[in-house]
């Protein structure tokens, strides 16, 4: 079967040129097929010239989205540089912080334990306070993993520290009730009359054993307690005339003999430095004084010792 032969368009469009007055009318003719075409080429240019303004301008929105999205990642990530350097900053002052309440630790610590020489405390060895400024090392820009580590650090130096202090807190609490309760303030005012020891008798009769020291002052005196404690008698006994007797635990007590006049008794708890009495010249005694003396567990010891 014979293929027919496509048809062509050979129609025309006449164009008319009419000149001026006096000149030729001219016409040109143009196929219509070339007119379809060059309708169809500007079609295709118009729709080619819209799609390539539309994706110009879709691409000119996501680079301007893009830009400002660059931007804000830029100013975050330079917020968070800055914030590290800080936070890095601030470490390093905790750090230093932290050594200097080490030291300050071991310093108390040698106070309280009457230390000269240099300790190591819970936080590590603290050697003696002599200033060195020596320093050196290559330098590195901070991270947030050696700050996170360096974080962790201190905060494990801070529970330490806690503990040590909490240890220290209650070791300063002992020895200040030790020392409340150790005799170490003269019980009145006035003049040593007799000292401890082996002395001539005041009442002339030869030597004796002086198991205190006898403090001279006018009668009505006051007369404190050396230190904290519970006395466990008030009133005559004996060559002490009006006597207190303070016991101060760890078998430490003190005797104020000679008394005019006491003004605590038997069960009462007396503070450091709280007037228990009078002094006066009851019992064996030649003038206004008082007997002040000191037992350690029983046996009578010098009270100079104790004294400050």
């Amino acid at each position: 079967m014979k293929r027919k032969p496509k048809r062509i368009d050979k129609r025309e469009y006449t164009l008319m040129i009419v000149p001026h007055h006096g000149q030729k009318v001219r016409s040109i003719r143009i196929p219509i097929i070339a007119v379809k075409y060059t309708v169809s080429l500007l079609c295709f240019i118009i729709v080619f010239m819209i799609g390539s303004f539309v994706e110009y301008r879709q691409t000119i929105s996501v680079a301007s989205t893009q830009k400002a999205e660059l931007e804000i990642l830029r100013q975050n990530n330079s917020d968070q540089v800055s914030q590290i350097e800080q936070l890095a900053k601030t470490t390093t002052s905790l750090q230093a912080d932290m050594e200097r309440l080490n030291s300050l630790d071991a310093e108390i610590r040698r106070i309280v334990n009457n230390e000269d020489v240099a300790v190591t405390s819970r936080a590590g060895l603290i050697r003696p306070s002599v200033s060195y400024n020596g320093q050196g090392g290559s330098q590195l820009q901070p991270n947030i993993n050696s700050i996170m580590n360096l974080a962790n650090d201190l905060q494990s130096a801070v529970i330490v520290r806690e503990q040590s202090l909490a240890e220290l807190k209650q070791e300063l609490l002992a020895k200040k009730a030790r020392m409340e309760t150790t005799p170490s303030i003269w019980p009145t005012t006035g003049d040593v009359t007799s000292r401890f020891g082996w002395r001539n008798s005041p009442f002339g009769d030869g030597g004796d054993w002086h198991p205190g020291i006898d403090i001279a002052n006018s009668s009505g005196t006051t007369i404190i307690a050396t230190a904290d404690g519970e006395v466990i008698q008030s009133g005559w006994y004996d060559g002490y005339g009006n006597m207190v007797q303070i016991d101060h635990g760890n078998g430490i007590t003190t005797i104020y003999g000679h008394n005019s006049q006491n003004i605590v008794h038997s069960g009462q708890v007396v503070k450091k430095g709280q007037v228990i009495a009078y002094l006066g010249s009851t019992g064996y005694s030649t003038g206004p004084h008082l007997h002040y003396e000191i037992r350690v567990n029983g046996t009578a010891v010098n009270p100079t010792n104790f004294l400050n």
